[in-house]
Protein backbone atom coordinates (compact mmCIF):
# COMPACT_ATOMS: atom_id res chain seq x y z
CA UNK A 1 0.00 0.00 0.00
CA UNK A 2 1.38 3.65 -0.58
CA UNK A 3 1.97 5.56 2.10
CA UNK A 4 -0.39 8.90 0.90
CA UNK A 5 -2.88 6.37 0.56
CA UNK A 6 -5.71 6.44 3.44
CA UNK A 7 -5.59 2.67 5.11
CA UNK A 8 -9.14 1.27 4.90
CA UNK A 9 -11.07 0.25 8.04
CA UNK A 10 -9.94 -1.86 9.91
CA UNK A 11 -12.75 -4.66 10.17
CA UNK A 12 -10.39 -7.46 12.20
CA UNK A 13 -8.70 -7.61 15.31
CA UNK A 14 -7.02 -9.29 17.60
CA UNK A 15 -9.99 -10.70 20.89
CA UNK A 16 -9.16 -11.67 24.23
CA UNK A 17 -7.87 -14.93 22.90
CA UNK A 18 -5.25 -13.45 20.73
CA UNK A 19 -7.14 -14.81 17.65
CA UNK A 20 -8.57 -12.55 14.86
CA UNK A 21 -12.17 -11.84 14.86
CA UNK A 22 -14.50 -9.97 12.60
CA UNK A 23 -16.00 -6.46 13.74
CA UNK A 24 -19.51 -8.86 13.04
CA UNK A 25 -18.92 -11.16 16.00
CA UNK A 26 -18.58 -7.89 18.94
CA UNK A 27 -19.90 -6.00 20.99
CA UNK A 28 -20.20 -2.14 20.65
CA UNK A 29 -17.71 0.35 22.12
CA UNK A 30 -14.44 -0.87 24.41
CA UNK A 31 -17.03 -3.62 25.30
CA UNK A 32 -15.64 -5.56 22.64
CA UNK A 33 -12.33 -5.80 24.43
CA UNK A 34 -10.24 -6.23 21.02
CA UNK A 35 -6.81 -4.91 20.40
CA UNK A 36 -4.73 -3.93 17.45
CA UNK A 37 -2.52 -6.44 16.11
CA UNK A 38 0.02 -3.75 15.23
CA UNK A 39 0.19 -1.67 18.42
CA UNK A 40 -1.56 -3.79 20.43
CA UNK A 41 -3.81 -0.94 22.43
CA UNK A 42 -7.58 -1.90 23.01
CA UNK A 43 -10.17 -0.53 20.18
CA UNK A 44 -13.18 1.09 19.89
CA UNK A 45 -16.10 -1.22 18.00
CA UNK A 46 -17.92 1.26 15.67
CA UNK A 47 -20.96 -0.69 14.76
CA UNK A 48 -22.85 1.82 13.12
CA UNK A 49 -26.25 1.70 11.94
CA UNK A 50 -28.50 1.11 9.32
CA UNK A 51 -27.41 3.37 6.28
CA UNK A 52 -24.49 4.65 8.24
CA UNK A 53 -20.66 4.22 7.48
CA UNK A 54 -18.87 1.01 7.62
CA UNK A 55 -18.68 -1.00 11.36
CA UNK A 56 -14.79 -1.26 11.87
CA UNK A 57 -12.57 -0.97 14.78
CA UNK A 58 -11.07 2.42 15.63
CA UNK A 59 -8.06 3.20 17.73
CA UNK A 60 -8.97 5.41 20.72
CA UNK A 61 -7.93 9.73 20.60
CA UNK A 62 -4.43 10.38 21.09
CA UNK A 63 -3.32 6.99 19.05
CA UNK A 64 -0.08 7.63 16.16
CA UNK A 65 -1.02 3.78 15.04
CA UNK A 66 -0.03 3.42 11.52
CA UNK A 67 0.20 -0.02 9.35
CA UNK A 68 -2.52 -1.70 11.40
CA UNK A 69 -4.59 -2.64 8.59
CA UNK A 70 -1.51 -4.42 6.88
CA UNK A 71 -0.51 -5.85 10.25
CA UNK A 72 -4.21 -7.38 10.35
CA UNK A 73 -3.90 -8.49 7.05
CA UNK A 74 -0.79 -10.49 7.62
CA UNK A 75 -1.99 -12.04 10.72
CA UNK A 76 -5.40 -13.50 9.58
CA UNK A 77 -4.27 -15.15 6.94
CA UNK A 78 -1.79 -17.02 9.05
CA UNK A 79 -4.69 -17.72 11.14
CA UNK A 80 -6.78 -18.65 8.55
CA UNK A 81 -4.44 -21.08 7.19
CA UNK A 82 -4.06 -22.35 11.07
CA UNK A 83 -7.65 -22.91 10.90
CA UNK A 84 -8.28 -24.12 7.66
CA UNK A 85 -5.63 -26.58 7.13
CA UNK A 86 -5.26 -25.84 3.74
CA UNK A 87 -3.70 -23.35 1.35
CA UNK A 88 -3.78 -23.58 -2.57
CA UNK A 89 -0.49 -23.62 -4.33
CA UNK A 90 0.35 -22.19 -7.66
CA UNK A 91 1.63 -24.83 -10.39
CA UNK A 92 5.52 -26.07 -10.69
CA UNK A 93 6.85 -27.22 -13.59
CA UNK A 94 4.82 -30.36 -14.23
CA UNK A 95 2.45 -29.98 -11.67
CA UNK A 96 -0.43 -27.99 -11.84
CA UNK A 97 -2.43 -25.57 -9.29
CA UNK A 98 -3.42 -27.53 -6.26
CA UNK A 99 -5.20 -27.03 -2.57
CA UNK A 100 -2.23 -28.58 -0.15
CA UNK A 101 -4.15 -29.80 2.65
CA UNK A 102 -2.04 -30.41 5.51
CA UNK A 103 -2.45 -32.60 9.26
CA UNK A 104 -0.53 -30.03 11.22
CA UNK A 105 0.19 -25.96 11.25
CA UNK A 106 2.43 -24.21 12.93
CA UNK A 107 2.41 -20.46 13.05
CA UNK A 108 5.78 -18.49 14.36
CA UNK A 109 6.96 -21.91 14.94
CA UNK A 110 11.09 -21.43 16.04
CA UNK A 111 13.20 -23.68 13.91
CA UNK A 112 16.33 -24.38 14.26
CA UNK A 113 18.13 -21.56 12.17
CA UNK A 114 16.57 -17.89 13.45
CA UNK A 115 17.67 -16.66 9.81
CA UNK A 116 15.04 -18.79 8.30
CA UNK A 117 12.04 -18.01 10.87
CA UNK A 118 8.98 -19.41 9.11
CA UNK A 119 5.27 -17.39 8.97
CA UNK A 120 3.73 -20.94 8.73
CA UNK A 121 4.65 -24.32 8.66
CA UNK A 122 2.22 -26.65 7.23
CA UNK A 123 2.62 -30.57 7.24
CA UNK A 124 1.07 -32.77 5.13
CA UNK A 125 0.43 -36.60 5.58
CA UNK A 126 3.39 -38.09 3.35
CA UNK A 127 5.46 -36.21 6.11
CA UNK A 128 6.88 -33.02 4.19
CA UNK A 129 6.85 -29.97 5.84
CA UNK A 130 5.99 -26.60 3.86
CA UNK A 131 7.13 -23.23 5.06
CA UNK A 132 4.90 -20.31 3.66
CA UNK A 133 5.65 -16.46 4.35
CA UNK A 134 3.42 -13.81 4.12
CA UNK A 135 3.99 -10.88 2.01
CA UNK A 136 2.23 -7.48 3.20
CA UNK A 137 5.46 -5.35 3.05
CA UNK A 138 8.94 -7.02 1.72
CA UNK A 139 9.14 -9.97 0.04
CA UNK A 140 11.87 -12.98 0.34
CA UNK A 141 14.72 -11.64 0.01
CA UNK A 142 17.70 -13.21 -1.95
CA UNK A 143 19.97 -13.76 0.68
CA UNK A 144 17.47 -16.11 2.43
CA UNK A 145 16.04 -17.51 -0.95
CA UNK A 146 19.84 -18.48 -0.90
CA UNK A 147 19.69 -20.27 2.15
CA UNK A 148 16.14 -21.91 1.84
CA UNK A 149 17.51 -22.76 -1.29
CA UNK A 150 21.03 -24.22 0.50
CA UNK A 151 18.88 -26.15 3.39
CA UNK A 152 16.55 -28.16 1.29
CA UNK A 153 13.14 -26.34 2.08
CA UNK A 154 10.36 -26.15 0.78
CA UNK A 155 8.93 -22.44 1.20
CA UNK A 156 5.88 -20.71 -0.97
CA UNK A 157 5.25 -17.06 -0.46
CA UNK A 158 1.93 -15.87 -0.88
CA UNK A 159 1.27 -11.38 -1.47
CA UNK A 160 -1.64 -10.40 0.41
CA UNK A 161 -1.09 -6.32 -0.16
CA UNK A 162 -3.59 -6.11 -2.66
CA UNK A 163 -6.36 -8.06 -0.48
CA UNK A 164 -9.34 -7.03 1.80
CA UNK A 165 -9.85 -8.47 5.28
CA UNK A 166 -13.24 -9.56 3.76
CA UNK A 167 -11.92 -11.38 0.58
CA UNK A 168 -8.73 -12.79 2.53
CA UNK A 169 -10.51 -16.17 2.86
CA UNK A 170 -11.62 -17.03 -0.61
CA UNK A 171 -8.29 -15.88 -1.91
CA UNK A 172 -5.99 -17.84 0.37
CA UNK A 173 -7.95 -21.12 -0.43
CA UNK A 174 -9.18 -21.12 -3.92
CA UNK A 175 -7.03 -19.14 -5.82
CA UNK A 176 -3.53 -19.53 -7.03
CA UNK A 177 -3.10 -16.13 -7.67
CA UNK A 178 -0.01 -13.89 -6.16
CA UNK A 179 1.98 -16.58 -4.62
CA UNK A 180 4.90 -17.85 -5.96
CA UNK A 181 7.46 -20.98 -4.88
CA UNK A 182 11.06 -19.54 -3.52
CA UNK A 183 11.52 -23.36 -3.56
CA UNK A 184 10.39 -26.52 -4.11
CA UNK A 185 12.04 -29.92 -3.19
CA UNK A 186 8.86 -31.41 -2.08
CA UNK A 187 7.30 -31.06 -5.88
CA UNK A 188 10.74 -32.14 -7.21
CA UNK A 189 11.09 -35.75 -5.29
CA UNK A 190 7.22 -36.27 -6.08
CA UNK A 191 7.98 -35.29 -9.73
CA UNK A 192 11.04 -37.66 -9.80
CA UNK A 193 9.09 -40.59 -8.42
CA UNK A 194 6.37 -40.23 -11.12
CA UNK A 195 9.21 -40.53 -13.70
CA UNK A 196 10.55 -43.72 -11.45
CA UNK A 197 6.96 -45.04 -11.53
CA UNK A 198 6.22 -44.27 -15.10
CA UNK A 199 9.87 -45.98 -16.39
CA UNK A 200 8.76 -48.88 -14.14
CA UNK A 201 5.94 -49.45 -15.74
CA UNK A 202 6.68 -49.20 -19.13
CA UNK A 203 9.84 -51.52 -18.40
CA UNK A 204 7.30 -54.53 -16.46
CA UNK A 205 5.03 -54.13 -19.51
CA UNK A 206 7.70 -54.08 -22.78
CA UNK A 207 9.24 -57.23 -20.59
CA UNK A 208 6.15 -58.99 -20.21
CA UNK A 209 4.72 -58.30 -23.32
CA UNK A 210 4.51 -61.41 -26.54
CA UNK A 211 3.99 -58.27 -29.21
CA UNK A 212 5.31 -54.65 -29.75
CA UNK A 213 4.16 -52.23 -32.68
CA UNK A 214 7.50 -50.86 -33.81
CA UNK A 215 7.14 -47.56 -35.54
CA UNK A 216 7.69 -46.69 -39.28
CA UNK A 217 11.55 -45.54 -41.00
CA UNK A 218 12.39 -43.90 -43.85
CA UNK A 219 11.73 -46.66 -46.36
CA UNK A 220 10.54 -49.24 -43.42
CA UNK A 221 6.68 -49.43 -42.58
CA UNK A 222 5.58 -49.77 -39.02
CA UNK A 223 5.46 -53.44 -38.16
CA UNK A 224 4.45 -55.58 -35.21
CA UNK A 225 7.22 -57.97 -33.99
CA UNK A 226 6.81 -61.00 -31.75
CA UNK A 227 8.20 -61.40 -28.72
CA UNK A 228 10.71 -64.61 -28.25
CA UNK A 229 12.64 -63.55 -25.17
CA UNK A 230 13.62 -60.23 -23.11
CA UNK A 231 15.32 -59.28 -20.15
CA UNK A 232 16.76 -56.38 -18.54
CA UNK A 233 19.84 -54.94 -20.23
CA UNK A 234 20.58 -52.23 -17.74
CA UNK A 235 19.10 -49.37 -15.13
CA UNK A 236 20.75 -46.18 -13.45
CA UNK A 237 20.47 -46.62 -9.78
CA UNK A 238 17.95 -43.59 -9.46
CA UNK A 239 15.46 -45.59 -11.78
CA UNK A 240 14.99 -42.79 -14.19
CA UNK A 241 16.43 -44.76 -17.44
CA UNK A 242 16.04 -48.85 -18.16
CA UNK A 243 17.45 -50.52 -20.72
CA UNK A 244 15.37 -53.51 -22.02
CA UNK A 245 16.31 -56.36 -24.82
CA UNK A 246 14.27 -57.88 -26.64
CA UNK A 247 14.85 -60.82 -28.96
CA UNK A 248 11.94 -61.31 -31.98
CA UNK A 249 10.61 -64.43 -33.50
CA UNK A 250 13.01 -64.70 -36.35
CA UNK A 251 15.83 -64.28 -33.98
CA UNK A 252 16.21 -60.10 -34.41
CA UNK A 253 17.49 -58.39 -31.80
CA UNK A 254 15.68 -54.84 -30.21
CA UNK A 255 17.36 -52.30 -27.19
CA UNK A 256 14.02 -50.15 -25.19
CA UNK A 257 15.89 -47.52 -24.18
CA UNK A 258 13.00 -46.43 -21.15
CA UNK A 259 13.04 -42.98 -19.62
CA UNK A 260 11.77 -39.21 -19.75
CA UNK A 261 12.98 -37.28 -22.67
CA UNK A 262 15.89 -35.29 -21.00
CA UNK A 263 17.12 -38.02 -19.39
CA UNK A 264 17.11 -39.93 -22.79
CA UNK A 265 18.98 -37.10 -24.17
CA UNK A 266 21.24 -37.21 -21.37
CA UNK A 267 22.02 -41.11 -21.70
CA UNK A 268 22.32 -40.39 -25.31
CA UNK A 269 25.42 -41.54 -27.06
CA UNK A 270 26.76 -42.79 -30.41
CA UNK A 271 27.78 -46.10 -29.78
CA UNK A 272 25.47 -49.30 -30.18
CA UNK A 273 25.56 -52.86 -29.66
CA UNK A 274 26.61 -54.37 -33.05
CA UNK A 275 23.14 -55.32 -35.77
CA UNK A 276 21.13 -54.02 -33.31
CA UNK A 277 18.24 -52.25 -33.44
CA UNK A 278 17.80 -48.92 -30.91
CA UNK A 279 14.55 -47.84 -30.33
CA UNK A 280 13.35 -45.01 -27.60
CA UNK A 281 10.22 -44.77 -25.53
CA UNK A 282 9.37 -41.51 -23.80
CA UNK A 283 7.15 -41.98 -20.87
CA UNK A 284 6.53 -38.11 -19.94
CA UNK A 285 2.90 -38.42 -21.67
CA UNK A 286 2.31 -41.48 -19.66
CA UNK A 287 -0.63 -41.62 -17.37
CA UNK A 288 0.25 -43.74 -14.00
CA UNK A 289 -3.76 -44.63 -13.94
CA UNK A 290 -4.11 -45.83 -17.78
CA UNK A 291 -3.58 -48.88 -19.37
CA UNK A 292 -0.49 -49.43 -21.52
CA UNK A 293 -0.84 -50.86 -25.24
CA UNK A 294 1.73 -50.90 -27.52
CA UNK A 295 0.01 -48.42 -29.65
CA UNK A 296 0.07 -45.96 -27.06
CA UNK A 297 3.84 -45.90 -26.33
CA UNK A 298 5.50 -42.66 -27.87
CA UNK A 299 8.73 -44.27 -29.41
CA UNK A 300 10.79 -43.20 -31.60
CA UNK A 301 14.26 -45.03 -33.49
CA UNK A 302 17.43 -44.09 -32.06
CA UNK A 303 19.41 -46.24 -34.36
CA UNK A 304 18.32 -48.20 -37.45
CA UNK A 305 21.34 -50.87 -37.80
CA UNK A 306 19.92 -52.49 -41.46
CA UNK A 307 19.87 -48.58 -42.72
CA UNK A 308 23.24 -47.59 -40.89
CA UNK A 309 24.68 -50.52 -42.03
CA UNK A 310 24.07 -49.79 -45.56
CA UNK A 311 25.08 -46.18 -44.83
CA UNK A 312 28.41 -46.90 -43.75
CA UNK A 313 29.33 -49.68 -46.31
CA UNK A 314 28.25 -46.34 -49.13
CA UNK A 315 30.48 -44.10 -47.33
CA UNK A 316 33.38 -47.05 -47.11
CA UNK A 317 33.25 -47.41 -51.09
CA UNK A 318 33.18 -43.42 -51.81
CA UNK A 319 36.35 -43.48 -49.59
CA UNK A 320 38.11 -46.13 -51.67
CA UNK A 321 37.24 -44.33 -54.39
CA UNK A 322 38.98 -41.53 -53.32
CA UNK A 323 36.65 -39.49 -51.88
CA UNK A 324 35.92 -37.41 -48.97
CA UNK A 325 32.63 -38.03 -46.73
CA UNK A 326 32.61 -35.06 -44.25
CA UNK A 327 29.62 -33.73 -42.33
CA UNK A 328 27.76 -30.99 -44.24
CA UNK A 329 28.35 -28.57 -41.85
CA UNK A 330 31.73 -28.48 -43.04
CA UNK A 331 30.92 -27.59 -46.49
CA UNK A 332 28.93 -24.30 -44.54
CA UNK A 333 31.72 -23.48 -42.07
CA UNK A 334 34.98 -24.62 -43.44
CA UNK A 335 35.13 -25.30 -47.06
CA UNK A 336 36.07 -22.21 -49.34
CA UNK A 337 35.62 -23.58 -52.76
CA UNK A 338 32.00 -24.11 -52.96
CA UNK A 339 30.69 -21.29 -54.87
CA UNK A 340 27.76 -18.64 -53.35
CA UNK A 341 24.94 -19.66 -55.63
CA UNK A 342 23.92 -22.63 -57.34
CA UNK A 343 25.08 -26.40 -57.51
CA UNK A 344 28.41 -27.10 -55.99
CA UNK A 345 31.29 -28.67 -58.63
CA UNK A 346 33.18 -30.95 -55.79
CA UNK A 347 29.41 -32.02 -54.06
CA UNK A 348 28.82 -35.76 -55.25
CA UNK A 349 25.66 -36.84 -53.12
CA UNK A 350 24.76 -36.15 -49.37
CA UNK A 351 22.69 -38.56 -46.84
CA UNK A 352 22.40 -39.30 -43.44
CA UNK A 353 24.27 -41.17 -40.90
CA UNK A 354 23.51 -42.17 -37.74
CA UNK A 355 21.27 -38.65 -37.46
CA UNK A 356 24.16 -36.16 -38.99
CA UNK A 357 23.75 -35.06 -42.79
CA UNK A 358 27.22 -36.05 -44.96
CA UNK A 359 28.73 -34.73 -47.99
CA UNK A 360 30.34 -37.28 -50.30
CA UNK A 361 33.22 -34.55 -51.75
CA UNK A 362 35.65 -34.91 -54.79
CA UNK A 363 38.73 -34.26 -52.73
CA UNK A 364 40.80 -34.84 -55.73
CA UNK A 365 39.15 -32.31 -58.21
CA UNK A 366 39.17 -29.91 -55.27
CA UNK A 367 43.24 -30.26 -54.59
CA UNK A 368 43.74 -29.44 -58.26
CA UNK A 369 41.63 -27.01 -58.93
CA UNK A 370 43.29 -25.16 -55.38
CA UNK A 371 46.79 -25.22 -57.47
CA UNK A 372 45.27 -23.05 -59.99
CA UNK A 373 42.44 -20.87 -58.65
CA UNK A 374 42.08 -18.97 -55.50
CA UNK A 375 39.26 -19.54 -53.40
CA UNK A 376 36.12 -17.11 -53.59
CA UNK A 377 36.12 -15.88 -50.14
CA UNK A 378 38.31 -16.23 -46.98
CA UNK A 379 35.10 -16.00 -45.04
CA UNK A 380 32.31 -18.31 -45.37
CA UNK A 381 30.09 -16.98 -42.62
CA UNK A 382 28.92 -13.97 -44.10
CA UNK A 383 29.69 -9.90 -43.25
CA UNK A 384 31.71 -8.81 -40.91
CA UNK A 385 32.38 -5.92 -38.92
CA UNK A 386 35.65 -4.92 -36.29
CA UNK A 387 36.22 -2.15 -34.46
CA UNK A 388 39.91 -1.77 -35.59
CA UNK A 389 38.61 -2.43 -39.45
CA UNK A 390 35.50 -1.42 -40.44
CA UNK A 391 35.53 -3.47 -43.96
CA UNK A 392 32.80 -5.52 -44.87
CA UNK A 393 33.07 -8.70 -47.37
CA UNK A 394 30.70 -8.28 -50.62
CA UNK A 395 28.82 -11.53 -51.24
CA UNK A 396 28.81 -10.67 -55.22
CA UNK A 397 31.16 -12.43 -57.37
CA UNK A 398 31.43 -12.45 -61.09
CA UNK A 399 30.45 -14.98 -63.42
CA UNK A 400 31.75 -16.81 -66.46
CA UNK A 401 29.81 -19.55 -68.36
CA UNK A 402 32.89 -21.41 -69.73
CA UNK A 403 34.34 -21.94 -66.28
CA UNK A 404 33.46 -24.37 -63.99
CA UNK A 405 34.09 -22.13 -61.39
CA UNK A 406 32.81 -18.64 -59.91
CA UNK A 407 35.92 -16.10 -60.27
CA UNK A 408 36.51 -12.98 -58.92
CA UNK A 409 35.07 -9.11 -60.00
CA UNK A 410 37.86 -6.73 -60.91
CA UNK A 411 37.35 -3.07 -60.06
CA UNK A 412 35.94 -2.19 -64.00
CA UNK A 413 33.63 -5.04 -63.97
CA UNK A 414 32.43 -4.47 -60.31
CA UNK A 415 31.84 -0.34 -61.82
CA UNK A 416 30.17 -1.39 -65.29
CA UNK A 417 28.07 -4.01 -63.02
CA UNK A 418 26.87 -0.87 -60.76
CA UNK A 419 25.88 1.45 -62.78
CA UNK A 420 23.86 -0.78 -65.38
CA UNK A 421 22.12 -1.89 -62.57
CA UNK A 422 21.80 1.22 -60.25
CA UNK A 423 21.25 -0.80 -57.13
CA UNK A 424 24.04 -2.50 -55.12
CA UNK A 425 23.95 -5.33 -52.75
CA UNK A 426 24.06 -4.62 -49.30
CA UNK A 427 25.23 -8.80 -48.23
CA UNK A 428 22.22 -8.29 -46.26
CA UNK A 429 19.43 -9.87 -48.76
CA UNK A 430 18.54 -6.50 -50.19
CA UNK A 431 19.30 -4.03 -52.93
CA UNK A 432 19.99 -0.58 -52.28
CA UNK A 433 19.46 2.67 -54.62
CA UNK A 434 22.55 3.91 -56.45
CA UNK A 435 22.38 7.62 -56.10
CA UNK A 436 26.15 8.30 -57.37
CA UNK A 437 28.98 5.67 -58.33
CA UNK A 438 32.18 6.64 -59.87
CA UNK A 439 35.62 4.49 -60.34
CA UNK A 440 39.03 6.53 -58.92
CA UNK A 441 41.87 4.47 -59.92
CA UNK A 442 41.57 1.21 -58.84
CA UNK A 443 37.97 1.85 -56.14
CA UNK A 444 34.94 2.73 -56.52
CA UNK A 445 33.29 5.81 -54.75
CA UNK A 446 29.74 4.84 -54.25
CA UNK A 447 26.99 6.90 -52.33
CA UNK A 448 23.81 4.83 -52.00
CA UNK A 449 20.49 4.90 -50.02
CA UNK A 450 19.57 1.61 -47.92
CA UNK A 451 15.70 0.88 -48.22
CA UNK A 452 15.92 -0.88 -45.17
CA UNK A 453 16.50 2.20 -43.06
CA UNK A 454 15.01 4.88 -44.82
CA UNK A 455 13.32 5.84 -41.56
CA UNK A 456 16.64 5.74 -40.02
CA UNK A 457 18.53 9.29 -39.12
CA UNK A 458 21.07 8.76 -41.38
CA UNK A 459 19.34 6.47 -44.74
CA UNK A 460 22.38 7.74 -47.36
CA UNK A 461 25.97 5.90 -46.84
CA UNK A 462 29.32 6.59 -48.94
CA UNK A 463 31.44 3.86 -49.07
CA UNK A 464 34.82 3.49 -50.61
CA UNK A 465 35.11 -0.38 -52.40
CA UNK A 466 38.24 -1.75 -52.84
CA UNK A 467 39.73 -5.75 -53.66
CA UNK A 468 42.24 -7.56 -51.32
CA UNK A 469 43.31 -10.09 -52.71
CA UNK A 470 40.53 -10.77 -55.44
CA UNK A 471 38.06 -10.53 -52.96
CA UNK A 472 36.03 -7.14 -52.91
CA UNK A 473 36.04 -4.93 -49.77
CA UNK A 474 33.50 -2.26 -48.99
CA UNK A 475 34.64 0.38 -46.10
CA UNK A 476 31.58 2.72 -45.34
CA UNK A 477 33.31 5.62 -44.84
CA UNK A 478 30.44 8.42 -44.02
CA UNK A 479 26.18 8.09 -43.01
CA UNK A 480 23.85 11.14 -43.96
CA UNK A 481 20.18 12.01 -42.97
CA UNK A 482 19.95 14.69 -46.14
CA UNK A 483 20.74 13.92 -49.73
CA UNK A 484 21.61 17.09 -50.58
CA UNK A 485 24.28 17.28 -47.90
CA UNK A 486 24.85 13.98 -48.72
CA UNK A 487 25.60 14.29 -52.40
CA UNK A 488 27.86 17.80 -51.70
CA UNK A 489 30.12 15.56 -49.78
CA UNK A 490 30.53 13.10 -51.94
CA UNK A 491 31.51 15.93 -54.40
CA UNK A 492 34.17 17.23 -52.47
CA UNK A 493 35.66 13.17 -51.34
CA UNK A 494 35.46 12.28 -54.94
CA UNK A 495 37.58 15.69 -55.63
CA UNK A 496 40.07 14.93 -52.88
CA UNK A 497 40.61 11.11 -53.86
CA UNK A 498 41.24 12.31 -57.71
CA UNK A 499 43.38 14.80 -56.24
CA UNK A 500 45.43 12.69 -53.38
CA UNK A 501 44.74 9.28 -54.12
CA UNK A 502 47.55 6.64 -53.54
CA UNK A 503 46.95 2.91 -54.95
CA UNK A 504 46.74 1.39 -51.80
CA UNK A 505 43.37 3.21 -50.54
CA UNK A 506 42.20 2.08 -47.25
CA UNK A 507 42.05 3.09 -43.49
CA UNK A 508 45.47 4.85 -43.73
CA UNK A 509 44.01 7.70 -45.89
CA UNK A 510 44.00 10.90 -44.13
CA UNK A 511 41.11 12.89 -43.92
CA UNK A 512 41.95 15.52 -42.01
CA UNK A 513 41.64 18.29 -45.09
CA UNK A 514 38.37 16.86 -45.79
CA UNK A 515 35.38 19.19 -44.55
CA UNK A 516 33.53 16.37 -43.34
Amino acid sequence: MNDNQKEPKLTYALDSSDKMVSISKVERGLSCKCRCPKCNEFLVAKLGHAGGRQPHFAHRKGSDCHGSYMTALHRLAEQIIEEEKAVMAPEYKDVTSQKLSFTQVEVELRVDRKDLQPDVVGITEDGFRWFIEIRNTHEVDEPKKAKLIESNITCLEIDVREQTLENLKSFILESAEKREWINNPNYDAQIVEAKRKRVSKVEKYVLSCTELTIPEYEDYDSRKIAVKDAFLLSKTTDGLYSQVKIISSNGTPFIFSISSQDKLETNSHEEHEAECDELCITTDGLSLEDEICSNTLDMSWAYHFITEKEREEKANEYRNKGYEVRPSSYCDSECIYRPFNGKCIYKKETFTQKGISRVVCNKDKRSKDKEYHQPHYSRRNGSFVSRKSPYVQSRVTSTNENLPFERFWTIEEYYRYLTSSNSYDTGKGYLAEIAKCDIVFNNILLLYKDPVNVRAFTPYHIAVITTDNGNLIRNNVADFNDRNYAINSYNTRLSSMRNNMCPHYGNDIDDKDLPF
